[in-house]
């Protein structure tokens, strides 16, 4: 019986740490104590009856004298601390131990997640209410716009004036645009409160993102959002659990190789690409792995 009060006490703090119900806890401990010895007094039993111990099993008092002198009591004792208070003991506390850790798994992926976007993404403060707008039939007129107006900053002393026109001719026009969206591409303008400001393409390939366009009016009062837009095009690959991201970039654009350089992209080679009527991008290949 003084057992049993020990794993009245034993299990009530074990219920109590995993919040379960005391009551019930400590009443199937005690149970499988009280089970525990009629199944030790069933076995010496039958023992007896087989002659396997030389006993008049109907003599009580005999069978507790036979009981003491062979220290079956404590024997008892010690084969129930180690079924309960041991084997039983540890089941249970494990069990609860495994269920607490499957609730937490959604949270530890979760901050897993948040660990790999600090890894990967530079954080920005803007005063810019800012939103990516899918490209469709009603605003893919922006992206031509928007194109034409950032490239001849752009690229003014980078390549002749000719090469600038005849790259947005052939890669700004809405059946190109179209083309795109129809191969599953992502064509996406950024408006800073509600005003088109630049405009991404990016496409999966295979476990791989390839980020062909990512583009910012040059205006100091949008610095900063140049990162955004990375950070935007990054989450989107983080989501698809893609390896890496890759892009394009002309070798004489100091400007954005510093930029992808500080968010961890390596130039991985360089490339030279005829795009037709004479013109070619002299570019190197820029690589992130995430």
């Amino acid at each position: 019986m003084f057992l049993a009060v020990i794993f009245a006490f034993q299990f009530y703090f074990l219920a109590r740490v995993f919040k379960k119900n005391k009551v019930k806890v400590i009443l199937s401990a005690i149970g499988l104590y009280f089970l525990g010895i009629v199944m030790f007094t069933f076995i010496l039993m039958s023992l007896m009856m087989f002659d396997v111990i030389d006993l008049n099993f109907m003599d009580q008092e005999a069978i507790y004298k036979y009981m003491e002198e062979n220290n079956l009591n404590l024997i008892l004792e010690i084969i129930m601390f180690i079924l309960i208070g041991v084997i039983y003991y540890n089941y249970i506390k494990n069990k609860w131990m495994r269920e607490v850790i499957a609730k937490q798994e959604p949270i530890i992926e979760e901050l897993k997640e948040a660990v790999t976007k600090v890894k990967h993404i530079i954080p920005v403060k803007t005063n810019f209410y800012l939103h990516f707008h899918k490209v469709n039939e009603k605003n893919k007129h922006l992206v031509s716009s928007l194109a034409n107006e950032i490239w001849n900053v752009c690229y003014k002393d980078i390549i002749s004036q000719e090469q600038i026109d005849y790259m947005l001719d052939m890669m700004y026009n809405t059946s190109k645009i179209d083309e795109n969206i129809a191969n599953g591409d992502q064509w996406e303008i950024l408006k800073a409160d509600n005003v088109p400001v630049g405009y991404l393409h990016y496409k999966i390939e295979e476990s791989k993102l390839f980020l062909s366009k990512i583009y910012l009016k040059q205006d100091p009062t949008y610095t900063g959002l140049g990162q955004s837009m990375l950070n935007h095009v990054i989450e989107f690959a983080l989501e698809n659990e893609l390896k890496s991201i890759y892009l394009t970039v002309n070798k004489k654009n100091a400007k954005a190789i510093r930029f992808y350089e500080k968010n961890g992209f390596v130039n991985k080679k360089s490339e030279t690409f005829e795009i037709g009527n004479d013109y070619i991008m002299d570019d190197f290949i820029f690589e992130k792995t995430l």
